[in-house]
């Protein structure tokens, strides 16, 4: 459906917690339709997650080409090591979600060995995860045709916290950390520079964007905020839609977790006319969504695709404003 068709009450909400509340409701047969054919925004259960995904591991491709991990140089050396540990940490959550992951990572390579195992478990890694959810929903839904309810709803749980949302906060830590790794390499003009290069590199998912009409593209910024598990509340005024994030499920919860704060924290950024968002300073994670969602637009379009009236809040909140009259 597009955004015309789906009620705006409905576009912060994601189709596992619809299914739940309908097993909760005893409605078996609504729980049912939705776990094959999604609710109008997300395909299936099986799905549900997989655009989301591999979104993220394409964009964490992208980084890997940015960082240059040149082998004759201490920059490339630093990005050697920012990849290894990735990777080590990545396939430790892997292990957690599977048993057949693969091995965790010995000593750490050259940059260009680092850059192609980082690859290669990114696509080993989608492939298997696309395989475990459709497996899982399958079982949810053998679950609710016998009359297991509690066990349906515990493999939605393992199907979205116990593979998923581990899964995805590595691949942002990745974003957050080679961002950092920019900033203190090149200071917060090179940053700038990398976000752009990192943006144009994905260009062509803003250029869809960009042809959608204002409610359509609201309607798909919203799908990808709740995709990271955060909460969104949409409402329409009459020149924009206000999206209000309670929490970020990526930005946010990085603050919430206490990732800019600690032994090792990552840095913020010095706010400026487009890295800050409006504020002094910024969380380095934070940084990259005013460079790609309102820097770049404006260069390729003549216009932001989303502005921000109170974003990176102290308690992981965030407010966004997606402006009619600029599309």
């Amino acid at each position: 459906m597009t955004g015309a068709e789906v009620p705006l009450s409905q576009w912060g909400r994601r189709l596992s917690d619809t299914i739940r509340d309908k097993l909760a409701e005893g409605d078996t047969a609504a729980a049912l339709r939705l776990i094959e054919y999604g609710d109008g925004q997300t395909k299936s259960l099986a799905k549900e997650y997989a655009l989301m995904y591999r979104g993220l591991g394409f964009t964490v491709r992208v980084i890997l080409d940015a960082l240059r991990m040149d082998e004759n140089d201490t920059s490339g050396a630093g990005a050697a090591e920012l990849v290894h540990q990735f990777r080590g940490r990545f396939t430790e959550a892997m292990h957690q979600a599977w048993a057949d992951a693969p091995p965790v990572p010995g000593p750490v390579g050259s940059p260009a060995d680092e850059a192609r195992e980082c690859r290669d478990l990114l696509e080993w890694g989608e492939r298997r995860f696309d395989r475990e959810q459709r497996e899982l929903a399958e079982q949810v839904s053998r679950s609710v045709h016998s009359g297991q309810l509690a066990r349906a709803r515990d493999l939605l749980d393992r199907k979205e916290r116990g593979q998923f949302v581990p899964l995805h906060d590595r691949l942002v830590r990745m974003m957050a950390e080679s961002f950092a790794f920019v900033f203190g390499e090149q200071g917060a003009d090179g940053l700038l520079r990398f976000h752009t290069e990192v943006a144009h590199a994905q260009r062509a998912g803003f250029d869809r964007w960009e042809a959608m009409p204002t409610r359509d593209f609201a309607h798909a910024f919203t799908f990808l905020l709740k995709q990271h598990m955060g909460t969104v509340e949409v409402r329409e005024e009459p020149d924009r839609f206000v999206l209000d994030q309670q929490l970020c499920g990526s930005g946010g919860r990085l603050i919430q977790d206490g990732a800019y704060t600690g032994p090792t924290p990552l840095p913020s950024v010095p706010g400026n006319r487009v890295l800050g968002a409006g504020r002094d300073v910024l969380p380095v994670y934070c940084s990259h969504c005013p460079a790609w969602n309102t820097h770049a637009p404006r260069q390729w379009y003549g216009h932001p695709h989303v502005r921000f009236a109170d974003p990176a809040r102290p308690d992981g909140s965030c407010t966004l404003h997606i402006m009619k009259r600029e599309r």
